[in-house]
């Protein structure tokens, strides 16, 4: 067998440093991870590395993440209309009464409560009692306990 020669020889391979993720790009990350989390926050932010606090200042900070943001969650808002209007579709009772309550109001689909009062009119009395600071004071320390 031959000795290797240099050019022969295989040179270990650092592996490569993780590349930072800048903060760019972790914006475009929380926007994709919270469609995908249907808009949960906390979920999302463990995915992407952050804390809420950090999401929460980016939407105050940045309008254009703020927008994107309400974007998802009108999205999403859109999604369950539409998973509710499949139920409704499928003769669902539930959906079909819920639907109704909230958007069907207008047509008496809504439930009031009535309340009722029977007995005899009772009119509220107050007594006032006004004391001066001083007064107020010479009682807390006649109250406290006595020494012994």
């Amino acid at each position: 067998m031959e000795n290797p020669t240099q050019s022969d020889t295989i040179e270990p391979i650092e592996p490569e440093k993780p590349k930072r993720v800048t903060k760019v790009q972790k914006k475009k990350l929380m926007i994709e991870s919270l469609g995908n989390q249907l808009g949960i926050v906390s979920i999302s932010c463990k995915q992407v590395g952050i804390h809420r606090d950090t999401h929460y200042a980016w939407m105050k900070e940045d309008k254009k993440y703020k927008q994107a943001v309400e974007d998802v969650t009108y999205n999403l808002k859109d999604f369950g209309e539409n998973a509710l209007l499949k139920l409704m579709k499928n003769e669902h009772p539930g959906a079909i009464i819920f639907f109704n309550k909230t958007r069907n109001k207008d047509r008496g689909y809504y439930e009031k409560q009535e309340i009722e009062h029977t007995g005899e009119e009772q009119p509220n009395t107050f007594n006032l009692i006004v004391k001066s600071v001083e007064e107020i004071k010479s009682e807390k320390l006649n109250n406290q306990p006595k020494a012994t």
